[in-house]
């Protein structure tokens, strides 16, 4: 038996848990990516909808009706640089698009489907 260096089956072994480890450590990244993207496109969403719902309370919109995002943005409801999360495209290319407002109940809820 020598002294000097590593046996091939010692480096077979040691390539194979590196590769190994990092397979692992990469499918966790790309996971929490897809999750920090989701979560960005939930919170892109949920800011045009509480602005939907800040302009109905201003405006005193008591039944159900629609509001354009142009709108939100000329209120001031809604930053002109926000971009959406999936495509990067800013919000004012989605100036026509439509939120609405809805009453069931008493109950407020603004809607936005994203196209």
């Amino acid at each position: 038996m020598k002294d000097k260096g590593f046996t091939l089956i010692e480096l077979i072994v040691t390539i194979t848990l590196i590769v190994i480890i990092s397979v692992t450590v990469g499918v966790s990244i790309t996971g929490m990516l897809d999750r920090q993207e989701e979560k960005d496109t939930e919170d892109y969403v949920n800011q045009i909808q509480d602005a939907a719902c800040v302009y109905a309370e201003i405006n005193d919109i008591s039944s159900n009706d629609t509001v354009s995002i142009g709108e939100l943005i000329a209120a001031g409801l809604l930053d002109s640089s926000l971009k959406n999360p999936s495509n990067d495209n800013p919000i004012t290319s989605y100036n026509n698009d439509r939120v609405s407002i809805t009453w069931d109940n008493g109950e407020k809820t603004c809607t936005y489907d994203m196209p």
